[in-house]
Formats: C-alpha cells, structure tokens, sequence
C-alpha cells in the first residue's frame, strides 16, 4: 500500500511538472548571433594617456586595457569619462559615463563605446583619495570596423586612486584598475 501510494504521488508529481514546463518544451531560445564573452583589465590614468574621444573634456580616464573576447586575445586601450559627477559625502556619482574600447591605437579602426547612465564611487572615510568604481549597468552602443554592428551588457568595477596636483592640466591625476566583463554580440 506504501509503495502504491509513492507510484501515484511520483506520478503526481511527474505530471504537475510537465504541465508547468509544457509551454517552454516546444520554444528554442536563440542567442543573439555573433556573441563573446568579454572580459578585460586595464591600467588607466588621469588624465587619460589614450585620448579616444577628443582629448579633455571627454576623455579623462584611460590607457592600455588587456582582454579577451572569446578565445582572441584583445590587446588594446580604454578612454573616456564617468560623465556628470556629483558627491554626497562620500560617495561619488556619475551620470551618463561613455568610455571607448579601441583596438589599434591611435588609429582604432576597429572599436567599440560603451555608456554607464550610473556609476559610483564610493571613497570610505580616512583613506585619503582611495575609492572604488562600480559602473555594472554599462550597454554598448556603436562600434566602428568589425566592431561595428556590436551590441551588449558590461559590468565594470575596480579600484582607483586620486589626488590632487596643480601640475595636472585638470588639477589631479589618478589610477584606476578596471575590470570590464560581459557579453558583446554581433562581431562580423
């Protein structure tokens, strides 16, 4: 009698599940075509040493970034900016940062920008100008040469450091670490 009663509620079971997962069997996710994972670290500096973008305003943080898309190895530079910054004691905000990917400096005919509406930087009490970035909320959107149809989601995080220097054309110079990783899709 036990065991007929674990037949049937296996059974039970068996069917509940089916009839919740009934509508997903006949579906086929599709990924996007073309799509690579994308993990990078870089070493960049304020003012940046790889202007993208312009120069200043624009590109302030920047230099070499080293990564992987896919199984290639990406040698290349990170420039651009956190975009309208604000501090509340502190932690540090910015509003609209866009930082370029480029492969071939200074020439970059292959790259890729990203924007971060929101980023922050959190400085803790007492640790001078150390802080940390964290900009997980990055979406690609343009590229030039075989990067230009390219499409994704990034995260960004990683330490940095500022300080102030009146021999600095922005009044400062820093470092920061950054670490960039996500998915970019549609690489021709």
């Amino acid at each position: 009698m036990k065991r007929t009663i674990t037949l049937i509620l296996g059974f039970v079971l068996t069917l509940v599940v089916g009839v919740l997962l009934w509508p997903t069997l006949g579906s086929q996710a599709q990924a996007q075509p073309g799509c690579k994972s994308f993990e990078a670290i870089g070493q960049a500096t304020l003012p940046s040493s790889t202007p993208v973008q312009g120069g200043f305003p624009y590109d302030v943080w920047g230099g070499p970034l080293y990564g992987m898309l896919g199984s290639e190895v990406l040698l290349g530079v990170l420039s651009g900016n956190d975009g309208e910054d604000s501090w509340h004691g502190a932690i540090g905000q910015g509003r609209g940062g866009s930082y370029t990917v480029c492969v071939g400096y200074p020439t970059c005919a292959d790259s890729f920008t990203f924007e971060v509406p929101r980023s922050v930087f959190p400085n803790p009490s007492g640790h001078g100008g150390v802080m940390s970035y964290y900009g997980n909320t990055a979406k690609i959107v343009r590229g030039t040469g075989v990067l230009q149809s390219v499409s994704g989601n990034l995260n960004i995080s990683g330490p940095a450091i500022v300080w102030a220097d009146p021999n600095s054309p922005i009044g400062v110079y820093g470092r920061w670490n950054p670490k960039i990783s996500g998915n970019v899709c549609g690489i021709q």
